[in-house]
């Protein structure tokens, strides 16, 4: 099951205890890539579990893995954080704040939005307790078509303006469109569409 997760892993924040801010106590993350290269490495890392097509009926869940070669559990699974229902098939995650948050000190990387692809639910998981995370928030998919039109949310990524964007790969009929994009506020309340009336990107699957 985990085998096929390795494209949906988060790394933890680099330091002890805490994901809240980046080095220099200014915004979560690092301000280019040779930074993020000269510190240590992850301790843990966080993988998201599905059970679509093993004809389980199981929910998906967040494994939490220690990949500290020092600690006793080394390699191993840690904690697993099921979500409520089954069929959600979790997809791509992405944090609440990043590197485009670096200039920010108040932001913090806290919390991991989970979309779910085929339910259309959107799970946000608090890391605050970095070994033991635990369930902050579901946003029902009613609530995102009722004020959206979108289904099917596929990508999370943080902004720099605190909000966080979800790619859509369809809508509430069903059909591929590709080209819808969930913004959600620093509370995780469905804030309406990124994209303007008449600009929407044809290949939403570019989005990354």
């Amino acid at each position: 099951m985990e085998t096929v997760a390795v494209e949906h892993t988060k790394v933890s924040e680099k330091v002890n205890g805490t994901v809240e801010h980046g080095c220099c106590k200014k915004g979560p993350g690092y301000a280019t890539p040779i930074d993020a290269m000269s510190v240590p490495r992850e301790a843990l890392l966080y993988v998201t579990c599905v059970y679509s097509g093993t004809g389980r009926e199981k929910p998906d869940y967040l494994a939490t893995v220690d990949v500290d070669p020092n600690s006793p559990t080394y390699s191993k699974v840690i904690h697993r954080l099921p979500v409520p229902y089954i069929g959600d098939e979790l997809h791509h995650s992405g944090w609440n704040s990043c590197s485009s948050c670096y200039g920010d000190p108040s932001a913090s990387r806290r919390f991991l939005i989970l979309p779910s692809l085929v339910s259309g639910r959107i799970y946000v998981v608090d890391t605050q307790n970095l070994r033991v995370p635990s369930l902050h928030k579901v946003v029902e998919p009613e609530d995102i078509l009722q004020k959206t039109g979108l289904a099917y949310p596929h990508t999370a990524h943080c902004l720099a303006s605190g909000d966080v964007m979800v790619s859509c790969l369809g809508d509430k009929d069903g059909n591929a469109k590709g080209s819808g994009f969930l913004l959600l506020d620093s509370e995780f309340n469905v804030k309406g569409r990124w994209e303007k009336p008449g600009h929407s990107p044809l290949f939403g699957y570019d989005y990354w």
